[in-house]
Parts: C-alpha cells; structure tokens; sequence
C-alpha cells in the first residue's frame, strides 16, 4: 500500500498574514509505512500566534525525523504513538513557558494524523479537523468549542488549544486503514465552505504526490473563491494500492 500526499496553507484572500501551519512527512518501504501529518491553526484573537503553530509544526517535523532513522529496525509501531503523545505534550509546555516569559499571548489549534503500517493514530486539540473519506466522509475529529453569550448574540469559543495551560489535554482515537482511504486535514478556515462533494469530487482522482498536491491547492482555491476570509490550510493523504 502507498501513500500519495499534498500539504499547502495560504494567508487567504483578507488577513496580512498567516497564522496557519500544515506539515506532512510520508516514510514508505516495501510493505512498512510511517507517515505524519500536522495542521496548527493560530488563535486570531493572539496578534502573534502562528508562533505556537511553527513552534509545533517544527517540533512534529523534528520528531519524524528522529524516527525516521530508527523505524522499522529499532523502534516498533507500539512505541511510536506514545513517544509522539510525550513529544507533543512537551511542545504545549515549551509554547506555554513562551508565553508566560515573554508576556506575549500565543495558542494553536492542532490535528495530528499518524499513520504505521495499516493503522492510524490522531491527536487533537481545539477546532482543526480531519475526515476520513471512504463510502461517505466522516469527521473523526470533536470540535471543542464552547457557545458563550456576548452582546445579546451567540458564538463559539475554542475550549481548548495548544499553550492554553502547562498540562494539556487531547483527544486521541485510533482505527485501521484500507487501500481507497482519504485523510484530509484541515484548518476551520477550509471547512467553512466545503461540500462533501467537493472532496469526493477533488480527492477522487488522486494517483501520485503530484496530483494529491494539486488538489489540495484547487481544494484552497475554490473554498477562496467563495470567499473564505481566514487562512486556510490543507493536507491531503491517499491510501492506495
């Protein structure tokens, strides 16, 4: 089985910068697998947050690396998805320590799809998502907002989020895959105004990196072109045979 894979993020059509981060790190040989993939969504109220997404997207990309150079040979598929639990819990306290010595208000959405073998492993915090497109596409991410009155109006808050607090909190789930699977992850900026259709229609065709890449940026272009004003982040992973 392989992996095809396309990774972009975007600023979009509004903002002046990008809070946004996406990585996508794919190991394949013979029969074994090891694949990472990571969307952090900077909290927009927090002028200066895509620090905690690059602190986190550079951490994910160090941690794949470091395993990279051990798997299969040294390091098994049980030791992984903790040795990933432990390494992004360091990264909340590391973005948490930012915060509280330079004074300067950071966070980050975060969803981490772990693929070993023919399993996957997520790891999520705040309101990123990722679905699983196989007969029908299904969100197997929670959104963790809380609905807060303000001014007579209701709206969501984030409950959760990557350097809120030293100790962190996830939520982790686990399944196995299949050849035809698609993971895409994104930031909520490119749920907004995307139909199921549009990923069954962009993601169907998908048979190289080349075109998985491709998608992800039509997948970008038309959520803009209807006039998605927050940053935007894509990352596409298909499974075939």
């Amino acid at each position: 089985m392989r992996v095809y894979s396309g990774c972009a993020t975007d600023k979009g059509i509004v903002k002046k910068k990008n809070q946004d981060r996406a990585v996508c790190h794919v190991w394949q040989k013979r029969e074994k697998l090891l694949a990472v993939a990571c969307v952090c969504d900077g909290i927009g109220s927090f002028s200066q947050s895509e620090i905690a997404s690059e602190m986190m997207t550079r951490g994910i990309t160090n941690w794949f690396h470091g395993m990279e150079a051990l798997f299969p040979e040294e390091i098994d598929e049980e030791v992984l998805p903790k040795d990933l639990e432990e390494t992004v819990t360091e990264l909340n306290e590391l973005i948490h320590t930012y915060r509280l010595r330079s004074g300067i208000d950071i966070g980050c959405t975060m969803s981490i799809l772990l693929l070993i073998n023919r399993n996957y492993y997520v790891f999520h915090v705040g309101d990123s998502r990722i679905y699983l497109l196989r007969s029908n596409l299904m969100q197997i991410t929670r959104d963790e907002v809380s609905m807060v009155e303000e001014d007579g109006r209701i709206r969501s808050v984030l409950a959760n989020y990557i350097g809120k607090s030293s100790s962190l909190w996830m939520n982790k789930l686990s399944g196995d895959i299949s050849e035809g699977d698609r993971f895409i992850i994104g930031s909520d900026g490119l749920f907004k105004k995307l139909s199921w259709g549009d990923i069954q229609t962009v993601a169907a065709a998908v048979n190289n990196d080349q075109n998985a890449q491709k998608a992800c940026q039509n997948i970008m272009s038309l959520v803009m072109g209807r006039g998605e004003r927050d940053n935007i982040s894509c990352v596409l992973l298909c499974l075939s045979s």
